[in-house]
């Protein structure tokens, strides 16, 4: 997978978090990705469904896991206190191109695990 960033992420812990994060989804690193959730996590996937605890998340996860990602682009990652956000584009091996923006909430300001994403996806082209 081709791996694009477009902002520095710095002397930023919790940036370089996401960014390894969504380096994780896009390869469907499950195992390695939930290291990082707590576990009641919550994922709210905008239009479509929310899902609460470790085994919902990864299985959701994996359920997507034969579509490939061929790119993943991250345009801006921010972090204050316990929030962030990714915005960024993925480009699957089929064609199909994805623009996303993922909000979390850590369950503390020191950021090392997620509580709640709420990911808004929409597909751009094919």
């Amino acid at each position: 997978m081709k791996f694009t960033k477009t902002v520095d992420c710095g002397n930023s812990p919790k940036r370089e978090l996401l960014k390894n994060l969504s380096r994780l989804f896009a390869t469907y690193d499950i195992e390695s990705a939930m290291a990082f959730m707590a576990e009641d996590i919550q994922w709210t996937l905008v239009g479509e469904r929310s899902l609460k605890g470790k085994e919902q998340f990864a299985a959701a996860l994996q359920k997507h896991s034969d579509t490939k990602v061929r790119e993943l682009i991250l345009h801006n990652i921010i972090t204050h206190g316990k929030e962030g956000a990714v915005y960024g584009e993925m480009i699957m091996e089929n064609g199909e191109h994805y623009a996303f923006s993922d909000i979390y909430t850590f369950k503390s300001a020191k950021g090392d695990k997620v509580k709640s994403i709420v990911s808004f996806v929409q597909l751009k082209y094919s």
